[in-house]
């Protein structure tokens, strides 16, 4: 499956970068722009989609956590994925406050899944669902 890159919501001027649309389980008609990002460890979510999506919170544990230069308090909870026809099942962290209109996939909640191919000089990025 490939993918194009894009402008990040809310940077003016930027770069095109490699993104991905996102469902979330609770929100299958809505998915969410996420900036592929081989840097971070964990996929981080804005809060507002847990609560969007009915997935529940209230009693995870929050830590506090460095995003982009920016802290936030992030709760974890397992939930199901999809990019396109493909889906699996993995931890997003839920952030607040989320000042970004991106969401961010990272090491072990998306690239342990996928075989992922970014072709910056075509400004393209490929998946394929990994084989165990």
């Amino acid at each position: 499956m490939r993918f194009s890159f894009k402008e990040l919501p809310g940077t003016f001027g930027d770069y095109v970068r490699p993104v991905v649309p996102v469902t979330v389980e609770g929100l299958p008609r809505a998915p969410q722009l996420c900036l592929v990002d081989t840097g971070a460890l964990q996929n981080r979510f804005g809060s507002w989609v847990a609560e969007a999506a009915g997935i529940e919170l209230v009693d995870r544990p929050t830590e506090t956590i460095g995003v982009g230069g920016f802290r936030t308090e992030a709760r974890s909870a397992r939930v199901r994925l999809g990019v396109g026809d493909l889906a699996w099942e993995a931890n997003v962290f839920f952030c607040d406050p989320w000042p970004l209109a991106f969401h961010i996939l990272g090491q072990e909640g998306f690239f342990r899944w996928f075989e992922v191919t970014i072709r910056a000089a075509r400004y393209s990025i490929d998946l394929e669902l990994e084989e165990e």
